[in-house]
């Protein structure tokens, strides 16, 4: 399963709550940390990609794009 770059979050929580957003949809999603940041001192700051199935790419911008 590829998984493909929908938005782009502040830090942790904001990611988060992207995902919940993307949940009630039913759209799965993973956050990774971004290039340079993927330091584990960092804890929930920097900023994070959220990632879903390339399959539901552009339904999730969709939703993003209006809310």
């Amino acid at each position: 399963m590829k998984l493909v770059k929908v938005a782009y979050a502040q830090n942790q929580p904001e990611a988060e709550m992207i995902q919940g957003l993307l949940r009630q949809e039913g759209i799965q999603s993973m956050v990774q940390r971004n290039g340079g940041f993927d330091v584990p001192d960092f804890l929930a700051g920097g900023p994070r990609d959220v990632l879903v199935p390339e399959t539901d790419a552009e339904r999730a911008r969709s939703l993003l794009a209006t809310t």
